[in-house]
């Protein structure tokens, strides 16, 4: 990584409302949310588990076998969101910022993030209607593990953090099940609200960054939601959104690999830091180089399940093609389309698969998909 220049750090200090003074003003708290790609799914080396000092720490959001305990301060080793799970992009953003700030600067993660979820999870007033509706055990499970209750839970671990130290940023990645519209603008928009009122708050002080789904260049199941998620700057002042392009992807073209993870994890760091008054410079290292290009309108398909599994609905372009494919990425079944709109597609073809997910190819090479959980 290139150099990184400070700039207004004699400033930081007047920054800081008087109500923090109390508190570490040097110990910098984020929360991070979202789906999987936020929990991560990337394998964890020897070396990935080095962290050589106790100044990039987690509090635990879920009990763990490996020792961790709810609301518990722990070294920033991975897997950082839940025991069993991988690498992340929080990794990497994390070590970004403990690379470039001044030594006496200490990071604090604040981490809670549930696979395949809807950005429904998280909104405090509608979340209870959503999970009445899961079905999967294995989702419940890990609704369960947050008490029920995720955004409840990232609050409640803000906090216990902010008695210690100071919220400075917001960290979101999820859009692969439903940032297909502005309906998901609008959910995220209120879910940063809440944040602000009930931990108190400055938005023009607590930016939130968001990241891209797997891209087209890495031919991206999700690439679709992408040109939604860079709309997010367009209803929150502060938000940033840092690109996927050339972020390397798993077999399944959801996931990124921990390749991936570092590169989308640096991208999150580096826009942090520029959100804190510090410059990039030298050319390579900076987020100016990662800007999005966003898609050509795309395809959109409007419809509903119906009682016995079947997906009816109608695109908004000819489609060419609908592949089912397992969340690891494989094509079970490929129905071939000659330009019709109107789709019906049986979802109960594979039941083994936790996750199925319907992609839908138009003309002209545009898709969208949309994930069956059950």
């Amino acid at each position: 990584m290139k150099s990184i220049r400070l700039k207004l750090l004699t400033t930081l200090l007047a920054l800081l409302p008087a109500s923090m003074m109390a508190q570490d003003e040097f110990f910098y708290i984020f929360l991070c949310f979202g789906q999987s790609n936020m929990v991560g799914q990337g394998q964890i080396t020897d070396a990935d588990r080095i962290v050589d000092d106790d100044a990039f720490l987690s509090l635990s959001a879920v009990d763990g076998a490996d020792g961790r305990r709810v609301g518990e301060w722990r070294k920033a080793v991975p897997p950082l969101c839940r025991d069993n799970t991988g690498l992340s992009l929080v990794d990497f953003f994390g070590r970004t910022l403990r690379k470039n700030l001044p030594g006496n600067v200490r990071i604090g993660l604040v981490y809670v993030a549930v696979d395949g979820c809807a950005i429904d999870l998280f909104d405090k007033d509608g979340y209870k209607a959503y999970t009445d509706t899961i079905k999967p055990e294995w989702l419940k499970n890990e609704i369960a593990a947050y008490g029920g209750n995720p955004y409840g839970r990232l609050v409640e671990m803000a906090r216990k953090a902010q008695k210690e130290g100071v919220i400075r940023g917001i960290l979101l990645h999820q859009g692969e099940t439903d940032a297909y519209n502005d309906r998901w603008l609008a959910k995220v928009r209120k879910i940063y609200d809440d944040l602000m009122k009930d931990l108190n708050l400055d938005p023009k002080r607590v930016p939130i960054i968001a990241g891209e789904t797997v891209g087209a260049d890495q031919h991206g199941v999700c690439a679709h939601a992408n040109p939604t998620i860079n709309r997010l700057p367009e209803v929150i002042p502060n938000a940033y959104v840092v690109s996927s392009k050339g972020c390397e992807a798993g077999p399944d073209h959801v996931h990124f690999t921990s390749r991936g993870y570092n590169t989308l994890g640096t991208r999150y760091g580096l826009k942090m830091l520029q959100t804190m008054g510090f410059a990039i410079s030298d050319g390579e290292a900076t987020t100016e180089n990662f800007s999005s290009s966003v898609a050509p309108e795309g395809v959109d398909v409007e419809g509903n399940l119906d009682e016995k599994g079947v997906f009816r609905g109608k695109a908004t372009m000819p489609l060419t093609r609908i592949d089912y494919v397992s969340f690891s990425g494989n094509v079970l079944k490929t129905l071939p389309m000659n330009g019709e709109k109107e789709v019906a597609v049986d979802t109960t073809l594979f039941p083994e698969e936790k996750h199925l997910v319907i992609v839908f190819y138009a003309q002209g090479g545009s898709s969208m998909s949309i994930d069956i959980t059950r």
